[in-house]
């Protein structure tokens, strides 16, 4: 199952440096409110987890992430 049925995800800026995001369903793909930070960088990600990577995310949403992370 992991992390309450996909409302989160892990998103994986590089080797070893996770961030926990809320993923709004209701959201186009490509918008910039579909993630949410919702912690701080951490080293590991839950095995349950789902985890994407930075580069796969749309744009707009890749920068919204970085900016949040500010």
């Amino acid at each position: 199952m992991g992390l309450k049925r996909g409302k989160y995800a892990y998103v994986e800026l590089g080797p070893g440096r996770y961030v926990k995001v809320r993923v709004v369903k209701s959201r186009a793909d490509d918008s910039p409110a579909k993630y949410l930070v919702v912690s701080g960088e951490t080293a590991r990600a839950p095995n349950a987890a789902r985890v994407i990577r930075l580069d796969s995310l749309p744009e707009p949403a890749r920068r919204s992430v970085l900016e949040q992370l500010r």
